[in-house]
C-alpha cells in the first residue's frame, strides 16, 4: 500500500511522535510510507525508505496563503507517487488533505487527537475523511457527541509506542550522571513531560508541589516541555519561593533519560486526548499520577496501575504524589502491573495494524 501521512510539522509533541510511530510501523510492515509536513526534529527518527516531504505547512489557520501552496505540492506528490491513502492529523492538514483528496479522488481518513470548540468553520468544514480515528474513548464521545460525527464512521484506535524502546534498564552510575546533567540534587523526582499549556495543568501541579515541599523538603520537580505559559509558570513558582526545588527543561529527545531519574510521572491534566508521555512513563516503570480525566481513569479503575487524583485539586494531587514517595511498596505493585498493562495495549504494532485495517477498509468501499 502506498500511504501518504500529512501533519503540521514534525517537531517535538504528541502529534508529532504518533505520525513518527505509525509511519515506522507501517513502514515495518512492508508499506511505502510518505510524510509530509513543515518538517522538525522528529523527522531524524524516520526509518530509512520513508520517504519526508517538506510542504508550507506552518500555519494554524485555513485561510492562510500557505495552505493553497501545500495543497499543490500535495496534489503533485499524490499523481506523482501513486499515492493509495491520505491520513492527514491537525487540522490544517486535514483541510489540505481533504481538497487533495477531492481533487485525485484518492481516499482519505483523519485523526482526531485531542479536543476542539464546535464553532461554525468546524462544523462547515468538519473535513472527517471517509473514516475518522478516534485516540480515545473520550475523543469518540466528543466527535459523538459534540460535532454528532456518525458512529458508522468513527474508529477508536489507541496510540501506540515503540515498546523496544524503553526495554533498556539504567545503571544507578547512569542515573547519577543523568541526574548531574541536568541540575538535579538528592532527594525524590517529581516530573510532568507536557506542552506548556494551560489545560495541561501546570499551575495545580506548582501549586501541589509547594505543599509537597513542606512535608518533604528535599523533593524537587523537574518540568520538561515549552509552551505558550512558561512564563506564567516561571513567575508563579518565584512567587511562591520554591524556585531552588523547580528545574525547568525545554523539548528535548532525552524523554527517556528523564523518566529513568524520576520518582513519580504526573499528568495533572484538565482535559486530555490521550497523553503519550503518560505510557512512556508506564513502560519506564515509573509509578503515575494523574488527574481523572480522559481515558486513564477507565484503565485505572480498580486503582491498579496508577493513583488519581481530582483536576484543579492542588491538594488531592499533593496527597496522591506523597502516596507514591511515601509507600515504596505500593509504588512498585502499581508501576509493575501498569508496565505490563501498557506493553499488553498500547504497541506500535497493535496500532498500526488497525489503522491498517481503517485503509482496506476505506480503499476498498471507495473502488
Amino acid at each position: 500500500m502506498r500511504i501518504l501521512l500529512v501533519t503540521s510539522n514534525l517537531r517535538i509533541g504528541g502529534i508529532e511522535r504518533y505520525t513518527v510511530t505509525l509511519a515506522n510501523a507501517l513502514r515495518e510492515m512492508g508499506h511505502s510510507v510518505f510524510v509530509a509536513s513543515a518538517g522538525g526534529e522528529l523527522e531524524t527518527q524516520l526509518l530509512p525508505g520513508i520517504k519526508a516531504v517538506k510542504i508550507p505547512l506552518g500555519t494554524k489557520s485555513i485561510a492562510s496563503p500557505r495552505i493553497s501552496a501545500t495543497i499543490f505540492k500535495l496534489w503533485e506528490l499524490v499523481k506523482e507517487e501513486k499515492i493509495e491513502i491520505i491520513h492527514a492529523q491537525t487540522r490544517v492538514a486535514q483541510f489540505a488533505a481533504c481538497i487533495v483528496s477531492c481533487m485525485t479522488k484518492v481516499p482519505y481518513v483523519s485523526t482526531w487527537h485531542g479536543f476542539y470548540k464546535p464553532h461554525f468553520f468546524r462544523k462547515v468544514l468538519p473535513c472527517w475523511g471517509e473514516m475518522t480515528i478516534a485516540i480515545s474513548m473520550s475523543v469518540y464521545d466528543h466527535l459523538k457527541n459534540d460535532f454528532h460525527r456518525d458512529e458508522k464512521k468513527i474508529r477508536l484506535i489507541y496510540n501506540g509506542l515503540d515498546i523496544s524502546r524503553f526495554a533498556r534498564a539504567y545503571t544507578e552510575k547512569e542515573k547519577q550522571e543523568i541526574r548531574k546533567r541536568y541540575g538535579l540534587k538528592r532527594g525524590p523526582v517529581i516530573g510532568i513531560i507536557a506542552r506548556l499549556s494551560e489545560e495541561k495543568g501546570h499551575m495545580v501541579l506548582v501549586e501541589a508541589f509547594k505543599s509537597l515541599l513542606e512535608e518533604i523538603p528535599d523533593v524537587q520537580l523537574l518540568i520538561v516541555g515549552s509552551g505558550r505559559i512558561e512564563g506564567k509558570i516561571k513567575s508563579r513558582v518565584s512567587e511562591l519561593g520554591i524556585g531552588a526545588n523547580v528545574n525547568f527543561i525545554g523539548n528535548t529527545l532525552d524523554t527517556h533519560d528523564l523518566l529513568s531519574v524520576m520518582d513519580v510521572s504526573v499528568r495533572p491534566s484538565i482535559k486530555e486526548g490521550f497523553g503519550l508521555t503518560l505510557v512512556e512513563a508506564m513502560l519506564m516503570g515509573v509509578p503515575v499520577v494523574s488527574s481523572d480525566v480522559g481515558d486513564f481513569r477507565t484503565m485505572n479503575e480498580d486503582s491498579e496501575i496508577g493513583v488519581l487524583a481530582d483536576p484543579l485539586d492542588s491538594r488531592k494531587l499533593k496527597d496522591a504524589i506523597k502516596i507514591i514517595l511515601t509507600d515504596r511498596e505500593f509504588a512498585i505493585k502499581i508501576s509493575a502491573a501498569a508496565k505490563k498493562y501498557a506493553e499488553s495495549h498500547f504497541s506500535a504494532d497493535m496500532m498500526a495494524r488497525q489503522v491498517e485495517k481503517v485503509y482496506r477498509e476505506v480503499i476498498d468501499a471507495s473502488k
